[in-house]
Protein backbone atom coordinates (compact mmCIF):
# COMPACT_ATOMS: atom_id res chain seq x y z
CA UNK A 1 0.00 0.00 0.00
CA UNK A 2 1.12 3.48 -0.42
CA UNK A 3 1.11 4.12 3.17
CA UNK A 4 3.62 1.30 3.55
CA UNK A 5 6.46 3.23 1.64
CA UNK A 6 4.98 6.63 3.08
CA UNK A 7 5.66 5.05 6.61
CA UNK A 8 9.16 4.08 5.62
CA UNK A 9 10.19 6.69 4.03
CA UNK A 10 8.58 8.91 7.40
CA UNK A 11 10.85 6.56 9.67
CA UNK A 12 14.08 7.04 7.63
CA UNK A 13 13.56 11.15 7.82
CA UNK A 14 13.34 11.18 11.37
CA UNK A 15 16.49 8.71 12.13
CA UNK A 16 14.65 5.68 13.05
CA UNK A 17 15.40 3.66 10.50
CA UNK A 18 17.73 4.61 7.58
CA UNK A 19 15.77 3.51 4.40
CA UNK A 20 16.62 3.85 1.25
CA UNK A 21 9.40 5.16 -11.99
CA UNK A 22 16.27 3.43 -19.93
CA UNK A 23 17.86 3.68 -23.18
CA UNK A 24 20.62 5.21 -23.14
CA UNK A 25 20.68 8.47 -21.60
CA UNK A 26 23.63 10.31 -23.56
CA UNK A 27 23.21 10.83 -27.40
CA UNK A 28 25.57 12.74 -29.47
CA UNK A 29 26.26 16.30 -27.91
CA UNK A 30 28.36 19.24 -29.22
CA UNK A 31 28.81 20.55 -25.47
CA UNK A 32 30.27 17.82 -23.91
CA UNK A 33 32.67 14.28 -24.72
CA UNK A 34 30.94 11.37 -25.49
CA UNK A 35 30.18 8.95 -22.67
CA UNK A 36 33.00 6.18 -22.72
CA UNK A 37 30.89 3.00 -23.39
CA UNK A 38 33.08 1.18 -20.53
CA UNK A 39 32.04 3.72 -17.86
CA UNK A 40 28.72 3.15 -16.51
CA UNK A 41 26.99 4.71 -13.11
CA UNK A 42 24.33 4.63 -10.69
CA UNK A 43 22.44 7.73 -8.91
CA UNK A 44 20.67 7.17 -5.76
CA UNK A 45 17.88 9.84 -4.21
CA UNK A 46 18.81 9.75 -0.80
CA UNK A 47 15.57 10.91 1.83
CA UNK A 48 16.35 10.11 5.11
CA UNK A 49 18.99 11.43 8.13
CA UNK A 50 19.52 15.05 8.70
CA UNK A 51 21.17 15.75 5.61
CA UNK A 52 19.41 14.00 2.06
CA UNK A 53 21.88 13.42 -0.03
CA UNK A 54 22.71 11.68 -4.08
CA UNK A 55 24.68 8.57 -3.93
CA UNK A 56 27.07 8.37 -7.01
CA UNK A 57 28.21 4.37 -7.74
CA UNK A 58 30.14 3.45 -10.22
CA UNK A 59 28.96 -0.16 -12.16
CA UNK A 60 30.84 -2.58 -13.66
CA UNK A 61 30.18 -3.48 -17.17
CA UNK A 62 31.10 -7.09 -17.07
CA UNK A 63 30.15 -8.34 -13.36
CA UNK A 64 26.74 -5.11 -12.58
CA UNK A 65 29.16 -4.83 -9.01
CA UNK A 66 29.08 -1.34 -7.74
CA UNK A 67 31.58 0.89 -6.08
CA UNK A 68 31.19 4.15 -4.30
CA UNK A 69 32.57 6.97 -6.08
CA UNK A 70 35.01 9.41 -3.96
CA UNK A 71 33.16 12.09 -2.54
CA UNK A 72 29.90 10.41 -2.89
CA UNK A 73 27.31 10.79 -1.39
CA UNK A 74 26.70 15.02 -2.37
CA UNK A 75 23.98 16.60 0.11
CA UNK A 76 21.09 17.94 -1.96
CA UNK A 77 17.83 19.47 -0.39
CA UNK A 78 15.77 18.02 2.37
CA UNK A 79 13.54 14.80 1.64
CA UNK A 80 15.22 13.62 -1.67
CA UNK A 81 13.03 11.21 -3.22
CA UNK A 82 13.11 11.21 -7.06
CA UNK A 83 15.50 11.88 -9.90
CA UNK A 84 16.56 12.65 -13.24
CA UNK A 85 19.21 12.70 -15.85
CA UNK A 86 20.03 14.70 -18.91
CA UNK A 87 20.05 12.79 -21.96
CA UNK A 88 22.08 15.43 -24.26
CA UNK A 89 24.23 16.77 -21.63
CA UNK A 90 25.00 15.23 -18.94
CA UNK A 91 23.34 16.22 -15.86
CA UNK A 92 21.20 14.56 -12.70
CA UNK A 93 18.28 16.69 -11.48
CA UNK A 94 17.09 15.94 -7.81
CA UNK A 95 13.78 16.55 -6.54
CA UNK A 96 13.70 17.66 -3.06
CA UNK A 97 9.90 17.13 -1.07
CA UNK A 98 10.49 18.64 2.12
CA UNK A 99 12.36 21.38 0.75
CA UNK A 100 10.14 22.05 -2.29
CA UNK A 101 13.23 22.62 -4.57
CA UNK A 102 14.88 20.75 -7.17
CA UNK A 103 19.16 20.62 -7.05
CA UNK A 104 21.21 20.02 -10.26
CA UNK A 105 24.32 18.75 -10.75
CA UNK A 106 26.72 18.01 -13.30
CA UNK A 107 27.85 14.63 -14.36
CA UNK A 108 31.89 13.73 -15.09
CA UNK A 109 31.48 11.56 -17.79
CA UNK A 110 34.60 9.65 -17.40
CA UNK A 111 34.32 9.76 -13.43
CA UNK A 112 30.75 9.97 -12.32
CA UNK A 113 31.68 12.78 -10.14
CA UNK A 114 28.46 15.49 -9.38
CA UNK A 115 29.29 19.15 -9.18
CA UNK A 116 26.60 21.02 -8.17
CA UNK A 117 24.99 23.49 -11.05
CA UNK A 118 25.60 26.74 -10.78
CA UNK A 119 22.28 28.41 -8.14
CA UNK A 120 21.27 25.17 -7.13
CA UNK A 121 18.93 24.01 -6.06
CA UNK A 122 15.79 25.93 -7.95
CA UNK A 123 12.75 26.58 -6.44
CA UNK A 124 9.57 24.92 -6.97
CA UNK A 125 6.77 23.77 -4.45
CA UNK A 126 6.19 21.49 -1.09
CA UNK A 127 5.99 17.99 -1.58
CA UNK A 128 7.62 17.30 -5.15
CA UNK A 129 7.80 14.16 -6.12
CA UNK A 130 8.48 13.16 -9.65
CA UNK A 131 10.16 15.12 -12.59
CA UNK A 132 11.36 13.91 -15.65
CA UNK A 133 13.60 15.36 -18.95
CA UNK A 134 12.74 15.91 -22.45
CA UNK A 135 14.96 13.69 -24.76
CA UNK A 136 16.80 17.14 -26.30
CA UNK A 137 17.73 18.04 -22.60
CA UNK A 138 16.03 21.41 -23.08
CA UNK A 139 13.15 21.24 -20.39
CA UNK A 140 12.40 19.18 -17.42
CA UNK A 141 8.67 18.44 -15.81
CA UNK A 142 8.12 17.69 -12.24
CA UNK A 143 4.60 17.14 -10.26
CA UNK A 144 4.13 17.34 -6.74
CA UNK A 145 1.97 15.14 -4.12
CA UNK A 146 0.83 18.39 -2.40
CA UNK A 147 -0.86 19.92 -5.40
CA UNK A 148 -2.17 19.04 -9.31
CA UNK A 149 0.02 21.47 -10.41
CA UNK A 150 2.16 20.61 -13.54
CA UNK A 151 5.86 22.42 -13.21
CA UNK A 152 8.41 23.19 -16.08
CA UNK A 153 11.53 24.42 -16.15
CA UNK A 154 14.03 25.59 -19.39
CA UNK A 155 17.72 24.21 -18.85
CA UNK A 156 20.06 26.35 -19.95
CA UNK A 157 23.93 25.32 -21.57
CA UNK A 158 25.12 25.36 -18.02
CA UNK A 159 22.71 23.03 -16.88
CA UNK A 160 20.74 25.66 -14.40
CA UNK A 161 16.77 25.69 -14.32
CA UNK A 162 14.52 28.52 -14.99
CA UNK A 163 10.30 28.52 -15.28
CA UNK A 164 8.49 28.16 -18.05
CA UNK A 165 6.23 31.61 -18.68
CA UNK A 166 2.99 29.72 -18.22
CA UNK A 167 3.92 27.18 -15.65
CA UNK A 168 3.36 25.43 -13.18
CA UNK A 169 -0.18 24.91 -14.45
CA UNK A 170 -2.93 23.46 -12.58
CA UNK A 171 -3.87 19.60 -14.40
CA UNK A 172 -7.51 19.47 -12.93
CA UNK A 173 -9.67 21.34 -10.62
CA UNK A 174 -10.78 17.83 -9.23
CA UNK A 175 -7.46 16.42 -8.44
CA UNK A 176 -5.39 16.79 -5.07
CA UNK A 177 -2.14 15.46 -6.20
CA UNK A 178 -0.40 14.01 -8.43
CA UNK A 179 2.66 11.23 -8.27
CA UNK A 180 3.97 10.85 -11.60
CA UNK A 181 5.12 12.38 -14.31
CA UNK A 182 6.71 11.31 -17.84
CA UNK A 183 7.48 12.21 -21.28
CA UNK A 184 7.26 10.26 -24.45
CA UNK A 185 10.65 9.00 -26.07
CA UNK A 186 10.17 11.65 -28.71
CA UNK A 187 9.27 14.13 -26.65
CA UNK A 188 5.99 15.36 -28.07
CA UNK A 189 3.80 14.32 -24.97
CA UNK A 190 3.93 14.58 -20.83
CA UNK A 191 2.01 12.26 -18.92
CA UNK A 192 0.94 12.81 -15.07
CA UNK A 193 -0.61 10.16 -12.97
CA UNK A 194 -2.98 12.40 -10.87
CA UNK A 195 -5.57 11.68 -8.59
CA UNK A 196 -8.22 12.93 -5.83
CA UNK A 197 -8.58 10.77 -2.67
CA UNK A 198 -9.91 7.46 -3.81
CA UNK A 199 -9.30 7.60 -7.90
CA UNK A 200 -6.71 8.08 -10.10
CA UNK A 201 -6.53 9.12 -13.92
CA UNK A 202 -3.95 9.66 -16.38
CA UNK A 203 -3.82 13.39 -18.14
CA UNK A 204 -2.46 14.06 -21.23
CA UNK A 205 -0.12 17.33 -22.78
CA UNK A 206 1.17 18.44 -26.36
CA UNK A 207 4.37 20.44 -25.92
CA UNK A 208 5.32 23.03 -27.72
CA UNK A 209 9.71 21.99 -28.17
CA UNK A 210 10.77 25.56 -28.37
CA UNK A 211 8.89 27.26 -25.79
CA UNK A 212 7.94 23.88 -23.23
CA UNK A 213 4.18 25.16 -23.46
CA UNK A 214 1.90 22.14 -22.45
CA UNK A 215 -1.85 21.57 -23.80
CA UNK A 216 -4.10 19.39 -22.30
CA UNK A 217 -4.88 16.51 -25.29
CA UNK A 218 -8.50 15.22 -26.16
CA UNK A 219 -9.78 12.28 -24.56
CA UNK A 220 -7.54 12.23 -21.28
CA UNK A 221 -7.93 11.90 -18.85
CA UNK A 222 -8.08 8.43 -18.58
CA UNK A 223 -9.17 5.81 -16.13
CA UNK A 224 -6.79 3.99 -14.12
CA UNK A 225 -7.12 0.81 -11.70
CA UNK A 226 -6.71 1.39 -8.21
CA UNK A 227 -4.63 4.23 -6.75
CA UNK A 228 -2.06 4.16 -9.19
CA UNK A 229 0.99 5.68 -8.42
CA UNK A 230 4.19 5.73 -11.50
CA UNK A 231 4.33 5.49 -14.96
CA UNK A 232 7.29 4.41 -17.68
CA UNK A 233 7.28 4.16 -21.15
CA UNK A 234 9.03 0.79 -22.56
CA UNK A 235 12.19 1.08 -24.74
CA UNK A 236 10.54 1.05 -27.56
CA UNK A 237 7.98 4.11 -26.50
CA UNK A 238 5.21 1.57 -27.89
CA UNK A 239 3.56 0.99 -24.09
CA UNK A 240 2.82 3.09 -21.24
CA UNK A 241 3.43 0.95 -18.02
CA UNK A 242 1.37 2.01 -15.05
CA UNK A 243 1.98 0.73 -11.84
CA UNK A 244 -0.99 1.34 -8.48
CA UNK A 245 -1.66 -0.14 -5.66
CA UNK A 246 -5.02 -1.94 -3.71
CA UNK A 247 -6.11 -3.37 -7.47
CA UNK A 248 -6.72 -6.55 -6.19
CA UNK A 249 -7.18 -5.98 -2.63
CA UNK A 250 -4.30 -5.15 -0.58
CA UNK A 251 -1.88 -6.28 -3.82
CA UNK A 252 -0.77 -3.67 -6.48
CA UNK A 253 -1.27 -4.12 -10.39
CA UNK A 254 0.41 -3.15 -13.65
CA UNK A 255 -1.45 -2.02 -16.63
CA UNK A 256 0.32 -1.73 -20.38
CA UNK A 257 -1.49 0.81 -22.61
CA UNK A 258 -0.41 0.95 -26.03
CA UNK A 259 0.90 4.38 -27.04
CA UNK A 260 0.20 6.48 -30.59
CA UNK A 261 3.00 8.53 -31.00
CA UNK A 262 0.79 10.85 -33.96
CA UNK A 263 -1.60 12.08 -31.64
CA UNK A 264 -0.73 11.10 -28.05
CA UNK A 265 -3.85 9.04 -27.20
CA UNK A 266 -3.40 5.90 -24.85
CA UNK A 267 -5.41 2.91 -25.37
CA UNK A 268 -5.23 0.25 -22.39
CA UNK A 269 -4.30 -3.08 -24.01
CA UNK A 270 -2.81 -5.63 -20.97
CA UNK A 271 -4.21 -5.13 -17.25
CA UNK A 272 -4.69 -4.63 -15.02
CA UNK A 273 -1.97 -7.82 -13.74
CA UNK A 274 -1.47 -8.58 -10.47
CA UNK A 275 1.75 -7.77 -8.58
CA UNK A 276 3.03 -7.54 -5.08
CA UNK A 277 2.28 -5.09 -2.25
CA UNK A 278 2.43 -1.23 -2.66
CA UNK A 279 4.50 -1.62 -6.56
CA UNK A 280 6.69 1.16 -6.48
CA UNK A 281 7.16 1.84 -10.39
CA UNK A 282 8.58 -0.47 -13.03
CA UNK A 283 12.21 -1.35 -15.38
CA UNK A 284 12.22 -2.77 -18.68
CA UNK A 285 15.92 -4.77 -19.32
CA UNK A 286 18.23 -3.55 -21.93
CA UNK A 287 16.10 -5.84 -24.78
CA UNK A 288 12.72 -4.46 -23.45
CA UNK A 289 11.28 -7.88 -23.62
CA UNK A 290 11.33 -8.31 -19.79
CA UNK A 291 9.65 -5.83 -17.01
CA UNK A 292 10.14 -5.60 -12.94
CA UNK A 293 8.17 -3.92 -10.57
CA UNK A 294 9.48 -3.73 -6.83
CA UNK A 295 6.94 -3.93 -4.61
CA UNK A 296 7.81 -2.05 -1.24
CA UNK A 297 5.87 -3.75 1.25
CA UNK A 298 6.64 -7.25 -0.18
CA UNK A 299 10.62 -7.20 -0.23
CA UNK A 300 9.69 -8.48 -3.58
CA UNK A 301 10.38 -8.12 -7.50
CA UNK A 302 7.22 -9.13 -9.98
CA UNK A 303 8.98 -9.94 -13.55
CA UNK A 304 6.93 -10.65 -16.70
CA UNK A 305 7.68 -10.92 -20.35
CA UNK A 306 6.18 -7.98 -22.33
CA UNK A 307 4.75 -9.06 -26.00
CA UNK A 308 7.17 -6.34 -28.05
CA UNK A 309 3.20 -6.22 -30.31
CA UNK A 310 0.46 -6.97 -28.28
CA UNK A 311 1.85 -4.81 -24.56
CA UNK A 312 0.59 -8.62 -23.04
CA UNK A 313 2.29 -9.66 -19.72
CA UNK A 314 3.26 -13.24 -19.12
CA UNK A 315 4.47 -13.99 -15.45
CA UNK A 316 8.24 -15.37 -15.25
CA UNK A 317 8.76 -18.66 -13.90
CA UNK A 318 10.10 -18.04 -10.36
CA UNK A 319 8.30 -14.59 -9.79
CA UNK A 320 8.30 -12.75 -7.50
CA UNK A 321 11.96 -12.40 -6.39
CA UNK A 322 13.03 -11.41 -3.47
CA UNK A 323 14.32 -8.19 -3.41
CA UNK A 324 17.32 -8.76 -1.27
CA UNK A 325 18.68 -5.96 1.13
CA UNK A 326 19.31 -6.40 5.00
CA UNK A 327 16.75 -6.57 8.11
CA UNK A 328 13.89 -7.77 7.97
CA UNK A 329 12.26 -4.35 6.50
CA UNK A 330 14.70 -4.09 3.28
CA UNK A 331 11.34 -3.05 1.07
CA UNK A 332 12.58 -1.67 -2.39
CA UNK A 333 11.78 1.93 -3.34
CA UNK A 334 13.34 2.57 -6.40
CA UNK A 335 14.34 0.12 -9.82
CA UNK A 336 16.47 0.73 -13.02
CA UNK A 337 18.24 -1.30 -15.43
CA UNK A 338 21.34 -1.27 -17.21
CA UNK A 339 21.10 0.37 -20.78
CA UNK A 340 23.69 -1.99 -22.21
CA UNK A 341 23.52 -5.78 -20.62
CA UNK A 342 21.53 -7.40 -18.28
CA UNK A 343 21.61 -6.09 -14.79
CA UNK A 344 18.54 -4.58 -12.81
CA UNK A 345 19.47 -2.22 -9.68
CA UNK A 346 17.26 -1.98 -6.55
CA UNK A 347 17.64 0.86 -3.81
CA UNK A 348 16.24 -0.78 -0.79
CA UNK A 349 14.94 0.77 2.54
CA UNK A 350 18.14 -1.00 4.22
CA UNK A 351 20.09 1.74 2.85
CA UNK A 352 21.40 -0.32 -0.24
CA UNK A 353 21.29 -1.87 -3.37
CA UNK A 354 20.79 -5.01 -4.78
CA UNK A 355 21.75 -6.15 -8.10
CA UNK A 356 20.58 -8.92 -10.53
CA UNK A 357 22.19 -10.33 -13.58
CA UNK A 358 18.98 -11.09 -15.87
CA UNK A 359 18.74 -14.50 -17.76
CA UNK A 360 18.19 -13.47 -21.29
CA UNK A 361 16.23 -16.47 -22.20
CA UNK A 362 14.04 -16.86 -19.38
CA UNK A 363 13.98 -13.16 -17.64
CA UNK A 364 14.98 -14.52 -14.56
CA UNK A 365 16.97 -12.61 -11.70
CA UNK A 366 19.89 -13.90 -9.84
CA UNK A 367 21.60 -12.07 -7.43
CA UNK A 368 25.41 -11.09 -8.38
CA UNK A 369 28.02 -11.90 -6.22
CA UNK A 370 28.85 -8.96 -3.11
CA UNK A 371 24.73 -8.06 -3.39
CA UNK A 372 23.46 -5.98 -2.01
CA UNK A 373 25.88 -3.07 -2.06
CA UNK A 374 26.22 -0.27 0.25
CA UNK A 375 24.19 2.89 -0.62
CA UNK A 376 26.51 5.12 1.23
CA UNK A 377 23.59 7.67 2.08
CA UNK A 378 20.39 6.93 4.25
CA UNK A 379 16.90 6.44 2.94
CA UNK A 380 18.14 5.85 -1.25
CA UNK A 381 14.23 6.22 -2.34
CA UNK A 382 14.91 6.65 -6.07
CA UNK A 383 17.51 4.71 -9.01
CA UNK A 384 19.12 6.00 -12.17
CA UNK A 385 21.14 3.93 -14.19
CA UNK A 386 23.74 6.24 -16.57
CA UNK A 387 24.36 6.21 -19.28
Amino acid sequence: MRSVRLWLLFVAVTGLLGLTACGSFFSTCHMCPPVPKSQHFVYTANAGGNQSTVSALSASPSTGQLTALPGSPYNTGSGSIALASDPVRGRLYVVNSQSGNISGFSIDLNSGALTPVASSPFSAESGMNSLAVTPDGNFLYAVSGSSANLWGFSIDSGGALTPTGLLPTLITAAAANSSSVVIDPVGKYVYTITATSSTASIYGFSRDSATGTVTPLAGFPVAIAGLANKAEFDRAGKFLLVTGTNEFGTKGGIEIFSFDSSSGSLTLVAGPVQVGTDPAGAALDSSGKYAYVPNTADASISAFALDGSSGALTAVAGSPFASGGNGNINGPLGIAASSAGAYLYVCNASNNVSVFSINSGTGSLSAIQGSPFPDGGSGPSAIVFVP
